[in-house]
């Protein structure tokens, strides 16, 4: 047992107080001899007997409420746990530095509050404890290479490090939690998960969803005990561009590109006439105002058209509330002379629209085929499958099979080079697809060039056809049909289509998929270059799709969105670094990396494998981008997830109920943590049962003194 008020044990000498009273009080007794005295001895003595026992108790009484009072002053604590090895602790820090933590607030942000605390947290540790942080938000990783029991490098450090983006991936950041507690080298151990717990990231955990993690840190020996500490914020109301869609990923020069954004008002008070503003290449060019209700959205578009060749980048900015983090979304657009397209033709016609190729010609060149004063981007190059030659491929980006049978000769090893130097391949299935050639050479059991194998062809069994399942698009090709607007998917009807076998996984991710659970198209990375499969022809034999008004966007994004996989998307989420595949020769060549805020970083191509990789650290910031080599320079465009845009927390009651489902505490303030910190190094403190001896002494002793004064 230790006490935390020491000093006041002194107090415990005002026991000599009721004792000296007792000894200056004690009387002297004479004896005088009487007589007929023996006959009273015996009842004289046995009640001398009691009265000497009931004043002794009396006097211990006396003696002990001054060494009670003394102790409950003193504040005394159990320190049996200190037999454990609490005097020395590895504590973990699972610190969320995500979006959400830099909401605004009166007394600072959960952010900024946070990292004070941490502070507060590692001065208390005792002598020689070692500490370390993960930082929970995006990708979770480590704040130093190894625990460290110098504690207040971790502060400076702190300070230094930018907070990432990315929503936490709960269970991943526990992964690396616990692998830092495994390896500590103090018996007690400690994990802190420090958060304001934003609902879009602990929903499901709150919810029963599983934390394996968690359940295996639990487990391991000796048992550390873990808390739940989280930051509360005052911001409920916040406003955010949601998305942000082009309706081209590549243009021509004067080519109209489409944006179509989404606002989303995430509070509870609506907001009227919001400034909605397009910016192109830091200018800003027009303003559009919007009304939000209470936790809804908004639609608007723009338009418009670049009229020189490079890079350009398109800005939506909004302006109202006060967490601007979120208010602009950044797009980069490829405005090009042309991008060369070879369509290979299986099936040749006659007549107009007979060809297996013909509608996808007249997709992916609408203005030369109405004889339109506007320029296509796409320049097309159509040969005959059999008349195809090696000399096609010079000068192409993107190579389009339509119902191929198969390819002739070293046309397949060929098509192979193309698609790992970059180029991009559409394969589109068709009845004179020889189904052995395409599995056995072109599939190879998933080391070959196609996505997935051929099963073969199926047919709707009813009256109704196949249609194309409905679901929350992801992909960058087919992110723009969301909205009805862009085109109603569900809208075309498949009477046949190729069932493809996905039973292998060879990297192949579906783009859209049939309502009969097989995929309809289908994509695979190869090296540089990437590979896209259709389960349907690109003409109206098995179903009506090319008829449909969106058939020219599709097949237009998915075009271009191939062109430009080699190079740079039109945006990417903060918290992913920048990656572009070169070249091998490349390797060495240094590059320029210029972030929002001015500040560059050389970057240099390193080698890796039978190519090059350029590569960033993570990126911290939403923004526009500068990379350049000599003269060359290209943009690169970074939006926040918006699913952090949404800042509600977990409510404080399920917040307690995930950490009593894991046997761990819960705590809201510094001073909380700071109660429990004592309780768990140096015990539990007895002061209070103290105290109720003290009143149950204090009360015996008045019954005392009355029983002594009426005998």
């Amino acid at each position: 047992m230790t006490f935390l008020n020491v000093f006041l044990l002194a107090g415990a000498a005002a026991f000599l107080v009721p004792l000296l009273i007792h000894l200056l009080n004690k009387r002297r007794v004479q004896t005088v001899r009487w007589g007929a005295m023996h006959l009273l001895q015996e009842v004289m003595w046995q009640k001398k007997r009691k009265l000497n026992i009931e004043q002794w108790l009396l006097l211990a009484v006396r003696i002990a409420i001054p060494i009670v009072l003394a102790l409950c002053l003193a504040r005394p604590v159990l320190t049996a746990l200190r037999s454990f090895g609490l005097g020395k602790t590895s504590l973990v820090m699972l610190l969320d530095d995500s979006f959400s933590m830099r909401a605004p607030a009166p007394g600072g942000s959960p952010a900024e509050r946070a990292r004070q605390d941490v502070g507060q947290v590692l001065q208390a540790q005792p002598k020689g404890s070692d500490a370390q942080v993960v930082l929970a938000g995006g990708n979770a990783r480590r704040l130093l290479d190894q625990s460290t029991s110098t504690l207040e490098v971790i502060p400076q450090q702190l300070a230094e490090t930018t907070n990432q983006a990315g929503p936490v991936k709960v269970n991943e950041a526990l992964q690396t939690a616990a692998a830092s507690l495994s390896s500590a080298p103090n018996g007690a151990r400690e994990l802190a998960i420090v958060s304001d717990f934003q609902s879009s990231d602990w929903k499901s955990a709150a919810d029963g969803a599983a934390l394996p993690a968690l359940d295996a840190l639990m487990k391991q020996e000796p048992k550390p005990q873990v808390t739940f500490y989280r930051l509360t914020s005052d911001l409920t109301e916040n406003l955010s561009i949601a998305s942000a869609d082009l309706s081209a990923l590549v243009v021509a020069e004067e080519q109209p590109i489409g944006l179509r954004v989404r606002i989303q008002n995430h509070g509870k008070r609506p907001w009227q006439d919001v400034a909605v503003h397009l910016e192109a290449d830091g200018a800003r060019l027009r303003t559009s105002r919007v009304t939000l209700a209470p936790e809804g959205e908004a639609l608007i578009s723009f338009t418009h058209a670049f009229t020189s060749v490079g890079d350009h980048s398109l800005t939506v900015r909004l302006e109202g509330d006060s967490f601007a983090d979120d208010n602009a979304f950044y797009s980069v657009v490829q405005v090009r002379n042309q991008l060369n397209v070879l369509l290979v033709d299986g099936d040749p016609g006659m007549e107009a629209l007979s060809g297996a190729a013909d509608f996808l010609e007249l997709a992916l060149t609408p203005y030369q085929s109405a004889s339109a004063s506007l320029k296509d981007l796409i320049r097309i190059t159509k040969v005959d499958s059999k008349r195809l030659r090696e000399t096609d491929f010079r000068g192409q980006e993107i190579i389009v099979l339509g119902d191929v049978d198969r390819l002739q000769g070293n046309r397949l090893s060929e098509l192979d080079k193309f698609v790992k130097a970059g180029g991009g391949l559409i394969v589109f299935a068709g009845p004179h697809c020889d189904l052995n050639w395409y599995n056995q050479e072109f599939y190879r059991k998933g080391e070959g060039l196609l996505p997935a194998g051929l099963k073969g062809l199926q047919r709707a069994t009813s009256a109704a056809p196949a249609r194309i399942l409905q679901q929350r698009l992801t992909h960058p090709a087919t992110v723009y049909f969301n909205d009805a607007r862009g085109g109603r998917l569900q809208e075309a009807g498949f009477q046949a289509w190729m069932e493809l076998d996905t039973a292998q996984d060879g990297g192949a991710k579906p783009l859209l998929m049939l309502d009969r659970g097989t995929p309809l198209f289908l994509e695979k990375a190869r090296e540089r270059g990437r590979v896209i499969l259709s389960a349907t022809t690109a003409d109206a034999e098995w179903s009506n799709l090319p008829l449909q008004p969106f058939f020219v966007p599709l097949m237009q994004r998915l075009v271009t969105y191939l062109a430009t996989q080699s190079t740079v998307t039109a945006w990417d989420e903060v918290g992913a670094p920048l990656r572009v595949v070169m070249p091998k020769e490349r390797t060495g060549v240094e590059y320029t990396l210029r972030d929002v805020a001015g500040q560059t970083q050389t970057l240099e191509v390193k080698a890796e494998g039978d190519h090059a990789l350029l590569e960033s650290p993570p990126i911290t910031s939403p923004g526009i981008y500068k990379l350049t080599q000599g003269n060359s320079t290209r943009l690169l465009a970074y939006n926040l997830d918006p699913a952090e845009s949404n800042l509600a927390p977990l409510p404080q009651e399920q917040v307690k109920q995930l950490a009593e489902r894991y046997d761990a505490a819960f705590v809201e303030s510094i001073e909380a943590w700071q109660k429990l910190d004592r309780t768990r190094r140096h015990g539990s403190e007895l002061w209070q049962p103290f105290l109720i001896g003290l009143l149950v002494l204090l009360f015996f002793e008045v019954l005392l003194q009355q029983r002594i004064a009426r005998g």
